[in-house]
């Protein structure tokens, strides 16, 4: 599993941002939060329409599971397929 690290800190964003929902932080920081978690989201989601047919491809047998990775994590997963495309 590449980019653990990347991973791990992606994945401490959405927890703060999560939180940041139920008990919003103080001042400017909750607005800035939900202003980046929300343009995060909406890119991996386009990651999503653009990689579909190997997220259906590389999770054959859980499409969804593909599709909450690259939501989650974005390039940091999709970015195996962009590395095969190029090398092939």
């Amino acid at each position: 599993m590449a980019n653990t690290l990347g991973k791990a800190l992606t994945l401490l964003f959405w927890l703060a941002a999560a939180y940041n929902l139920l008990l919003p932080f103080p001042g400017q920081v909750a607005l800035w939060v939900n202003i980046i978690a929300g343009l995060l989201l909406a890119a991996h989601a386009v990651e999503c329409i653009v990689f579909k047919r190997h997220i259906h491809e590389h999770h054959a047998n859980n499409p969804l599971t593909g599709y909450v990775l690259v939501l989650l994590f974005g390039v940091l997963h999709s970015g195996q397929w962009l590395q095969r495309s190029k090398s092939a």
